[in-house]
């Protein structure tokens, strides 16, 4: 608590040194700047309950968002996620977004195989606006999350990138989802493995 204190008395002095604003606004200014900090903490909760390594890694990671960051992105890849998992992420999710925390840009949980329709449905219906991009490849997707997906994209305008190579999708899911990249053409969009060796390398680099 003493560093804390420490840490925010320096920010405020910064502050006040740097602009005209008042002592007043610049304290108001700095709270906010910490409940954004504090909001984060949900979802660093709830990747340490998940108790697995990758989750704990990625806690820490989030643990370094800098004060005045005001966006994060959850990465946590091949973690061995499972439907509860998603649970306990989106409600941290929903908890910084209705807090007014930082804002989520970009959300991978790829290659995490037992997270399936259910898991992608609690993940889904949290995102904010300000997501960007999702990736999802390889995570025991059926067309029931394919549809779920491409409604949601349509009604998302923030989505610039959808990555959800080797599910489990039919040709007709597929075809929507090629509507959907001409309906929305600035979309990055990847729904199936292009060739044997893209697939490879993504499996080689993307940890």
């Amino acid at each position: 608590m003493k560093n804390l204190l420490t840490t925010l008395s320096l920010m405020l002095a910064v502050l006040i040194a740097s602009t005209g604003l008042s002592y007043a606004d610049q304290l108001s200014k700095l709270e906010i700047i910490h409940k954004k900090k504090l909001q984060i903490n949900h979802l660093i909760v709830a990747l340490t309950e998940i108790n697995k390594s990758k989750s704990l890694k990625v806690a820490k990671e989030l643990k370094s968002i800098r004060n005045n960051d005001n966006s994060y992105n959850l990465i946590i890849r091949r973690a061995n996620l499972n439907v509860s998992d998603a649970k306990l992420i989106s409600k941290a999710i929903e908890k910084i977004k209705k807090n007014n925390g930082p804002l989520l840009n970009k959300i991978s949980m790829s290659f995490n195989k037992n997270l399936t329709d259910s898991g992608l449905n609690s993940i889904l219906q949290v995102l904010p606006e300000s997501t960007s991009a999702i990736g999802f490849v390889e995570c025991g997707l059926t067309d029931a999350s394919g549809e779920r997906i491409i409604n949601w994209a349509y009604a998302h305008n923030g989505i610039k990138e959808i990555y959800l190579e080797g599910n489990l999708f039919s040709k007709n899911i597929i075809n929507k989802f090629a509507k959907l990249k001409k309906d929305k053409p600035n979309i990055v969009m990847l729904i199936e493995w292009p060739s044997e060796e893209f697939k490879k390398m993504v499996l080689e680099n993307y940890k």
